[in-house]
């Protein structure tokens, strides 16, 4: 299987400091990626050699097989993309703007454009002068001109800014409808690690112009159920941890009344027993799991070591 889009040790350099250090990675038909970093990290500069808006200054980018600065027309077909913020008419209204980009694309991007118009849900005000548009109706209209030649390969920078709740849900609604229905493989660049994890795939993450990870949302529940913890709530923690670090050789944590103990759920009854026949009472049990962004934060302060927590 050809991959939708192949990274292969990207690098770019202004002024002998290296911003984007060797990135490989490769996604293929129907993911959705969520690429995460801090500020200045190397996000928009990879995206941006990704789309060809910059020259790399070593490796290369490969577009449903096709190598991004040698054969550019036939790679950038397969892609769209909102960079930074959706490049719009305000004078326009919505759906002149839509006209105005299909015709770069012929026909059938002209006759797509009701389909899209309801997929991104802005059948009520496409009619509307963009200058009246708020900051989430213009990522909506933005997100409709990149979808026009119905690309494999959809990026998206910050997709959900500035959107209420509901059309924060609506827009992860359309990514996953374009995932699994369309195929379309998808490069969500976001701060949003609640959100990401909720509909993506695979995450990768840089910093320091180094991609750090890059593991599938599988591998990182596993990690995530790997490392669960469970408080019990009970008269005497000092001795249950005792008794349970000289057990089941478990390293238990004692906050106040409360016993933390890194203990798989299966393994629950077996301990709450072993605790209630040792004449410990439990007066709450309280499951603790980590959620994909305690641990990329634990992964931005791990990188500093070399030291990788996922």
């Amino acid at each position: 299987m050809i991959p939708v889009l192949k990274v292969t040790n990207l690098t770019k350099e202004y002024n002998n400091k290296k911003v984007v250090n060797k990135i490989s990675f490769t996604l293929f038909e129907g993911q959705i990626f969520g690429f995460v970093g801090p500020n200045g990290a190397g996000k928009s500069t990879t995206i941006r050699m990704i789309t060809g808006l910059t020259l790399p200054t070593s490796g290369s980018v490969s577009i449903c097989g096709y190598n991004i600065r040698t054969n550019f027309k036939s790679a950038i077909k397969n892609v769209g993309a909102v960079v930074e913020m959706p490049q719009v008419y305000s004078y326009l209204s919505g759906l002149q703007n839509l006209k105005l980009y299909a015709n770069f694309y012929g026909k059938s991007a002209v006759k797509r454009i009701p389909q899209i118009v309801k997929l991104v849900g802005m059948e009520n005000r496409i009619k509307d002068k963009v200058s009246t548009y708020s900051l989430g109706m213009k990522q909506r209209l933005g997100i409709a001109q990149a979808l026009l030649n119905k690309p494999k390969l959809l990026i998206l920078d910050e997709p959900t800014n500035g959107l209420d709740p509901n059309g924060i849900v609506e827009i992860r609604n359309i990514l996953k409808v374009l995932a699994q229905k369309e195929k379309m493989t998808i490069i969500i660049s976001s701060h949003n690690l609640a959100e990401l994890e909720q509909m993506c795939d695979v995450i990768g993450v840089i910093n320091n112009g180094s991609l750090i990870e890059f593991k599938t949302m599988g591998e990182i529940e596993k990690l995530i159920e790997n490392n669960q913890k469970i408080q019990f709530l009970c008269n005497y923690p000092n001795y249950g941890a005792m008794l349970l670090k000289k057990r089941y050789n478990l390293v238990s944590k004692v906050v106040g009344n409360s016993l933390i103990v890194p203990l798989k759920e299966e393994n629950l009854a077996v301990v709450v027993s072993f605790l209630t026949h040792k004449r410990i009472k439990i007066y709450r049990i309280k499951k603790i799991q980590k959620s994909l962004e305690e641990l990329y934060f634990e992964l931005l302060n791990s990188s500093r070591s070399s030291t990788s927590i996922l």
